[in-house]
């Protein structure tokens, strides 16, 4: 684990939501799970669930299990990637950080979903920066424990997968954030959200990210701008809120805003 040195104001904003400085992120606490919870955790992941008793025991048994604060960083980018981490609990977002110092989230890892799984494979650096959102707990998994599975046919079809999953997510955000207007990009977040929770019928409730400052960076954009587009929906009486919750109300008019022509804002 790599320690929490500047990670950006995504990082800081969710710091300051548990009200805490920013030593305070660097220090987080730390808590070595036992190797039976491990040995759960690993077995139910989409990584190593099915694999054989006797290697999960091993993964168990050479993994180390760490509790994050909000905020507190996995690992940064440029960092040497000979370990990937497995989200127990909680999110970690994927963050690029631009010259001018923007913030993009280009993916997340939840419960179950590994992250900087390319150091299995051999990378040799982590390609972004890996943020916990809220209260977490991964599991660190070093690439040079993990030698024996590369050779095994079943687990580097996994791996592929969920890396070829992780491209297409990236390409998709990337192509959304560069082509689409912000009004389009807020429409197919919504949409995609939606989707995963299997929730799109009149009206689906929608749990936003815990800071508006969060959202706008997953949709590169101003807050301001963010905020203003939220309440014109509201007034139009397309969407509702209340708090980090919002509902849907005309899914036919949010997909005919998501393909709507390029309007830069």
């Amino acid at each position: 684990m790599r320690g929490a040195g500047h990670q950006g104001a995504i990082g800081m904003e969710l710091a300051t939501r548990r009200h805490a400085s920013r030593t305070a992120v660097r220090s987080g606490r730390s808590t070595v799970l036992d190797a039976e919870g491990r040995r759960a955790l690993l077995a139910r992941s989409d990584l190593f669930a099915g694999l054989p008793a006797p290697v999960l025991d091993e993964l168990a048994g050479r993994s180390n299990g760490r509790c994050l604060d909000s905020g507190e960083l996995v690992f940064r980018k440029n960092d040497a990637a000979d370990f990937a981490a497995l989200v127990v609990e909680g999110v970690v977002y994927a963050i690029l950080y631009g010259p001018d110092g923007r913030e993009l989230i280009v993916d997340m890892a939840g419960s179950g979903q590994a992250i900087g799984e390319a150091a299995l494979l051999g990378a040799s650096c982590h390609h972004f920066t890996a943020v916990a959102a809220g209260m977490a707990t991964v599991l660190l998994l070093r690439r040079v424990h993990l030698a024996g599975l590369l050779t095994e046919p079943q687990f580097l079809h996994r791996v592929m997968l969920l890396l070829a999953g992780r491209v297409s997510r990236t390409a998709r955000a990337l192509e959304t954030m560069c082509l689409y207007s912000l009004e389009s990009r807020l429409a197919r977040y919504l949409l995609d959200a939606s989707d995963r929770n299997g929730r799109e019928r009149d009206a689906a409730q929608i749990q936003l990210p815990p800071t508006q400052g969060i959202l706008a960076s997953m949709l590169n954009a101003s807050r301001p701008k963010l905020n203003a587009l939220l309440q014109e929906w509201q007034r139009a009486g397309l969407i509702s809120r209340e708090r980090n919750v919002l509902r849907v109300h005309d899914f036919e008019q949010l997909r005919r805003k998501a393909c709507a022509p390029e309007r830069r804002f």
